[in-house]
């Protein structure tokens, strides 16, 4: 069974500038006849953590989908991780996020011999009382899994180069949740972990650890000189995971006719770009 993965959509309403590249996606999506499901992976929209609008905008360009949906929230969504940003995930912000999608964090037992768990990656490490709600669901959904083997599905990746790199929390999720994330891995035997946020696409296999699965963005791409030192490739279009018996096998989609450019080409006129270190 096959599951689609659409990434850092970055939809918006004052400036629409990557919707054509998403109904571009969303067009292809729905042409295929293989796709059982699809995971929306946080960023869907450019500036909903501060304009509702965008929210409900992001609601319509999901239901154009033809296929059952399941949305996760990013930072541009409901905000930061870091508490000294002038955009921190908050109570108003999740509550917004909530009346248009739902929860903010889920399970899904729609792929065969698989439970996908899905979560906010943006309350984590924040000490709001949403983090709280969210590790005793993941705990009870790991422990009552069954014979189902488990995916783990987040916005935020859990670390850029390896488990113990030093915390930056505007690019990957920092301690003390990236540990308790480890240990929940390691206990439930997780098998494979799709992320989005770094507009790069990765298929990441070390014996021992699941697969750490890097989702293609369809709105823009990065270069280099501006991200923290990380692997993956440019890529834009959109990932299907093939959910085989054991294992989870990405393919990485390019979709004509996308429009290519890059972040640093708008200079800050479509969206606040994190510092390389922060």
């Amino acid at each position: 069974m096959k599951v689609a993965v659409l990434a850092d959509a970055h939809v918006g309403t004052e400036k629409p500038v990557f919707v054509a590249n998403w109904e571009k996606v969303a067009a292809h999506v729905n042409d295929r006849s293989d796709i059982d499901l699809v995971v929306a992976l946080g960023d869907l929209t450019l500036d909903g953590a501060n304009l509702e609008a965008d929210l409900a905008f992001g609601r319509g360009a999901i239901e154009a989908l033809r296929a059952p949906v399941l949305v996760l929230p990013g930072n541009h969504d409901v905000g930061d991780i870091a508490r000294d940003t002038s955009q921190p995930a908050n109570d108003q912000r999740l509550a917004r996020w909530e009346r248009h999608f739902g929860p903010s964090y889920w399970q899904s037992d729609a792929i065969d011999g698989w439970r996908l768990l899905g979560i906010n990656s943006q309350v984590l490490a924040t000490g709001l009382p949403q983090e709280d709600a969210q590790w005793a669901f993941l705990d009870r959904a790991a422990a009552q899994s069954g014979e189902r083997k488990l995916a783990l599905f987040s916005h935020m990746p859990l670390f850029l180069q390896h488990w113990d790199e030093p915390d930056r929390p505007a690019w990957a999720i920092p301690s003390p949740a990236r540990p308790r994330l480890k240990s929940l891995i390691e206990a439930h035997d997780v098998r494979a972990v799709t992320v989005g946020h770094m507009h790069r696409i990765l298929d990441l296999r070390v014996e021992g650890e699941p697969a750490f699965i890097w989702a293609a963005a369809s709105s823009f791409l990065s270069h280099d000189e501006s991200m923290p030192p990380q692997p993956g490739k440019e890529w834009l279009g959109y990932t299907v995971l093939d959910f085989q018996r054991d294992e989870v096998v990405p393919e990485f989609v390019a979709v004509e006719g996308l429009m290519r450019s890059y972040i640093e080409d708008y200079k800050g006129s479509i969206y606040r770009s994190p510092a390389k270190d922060a």
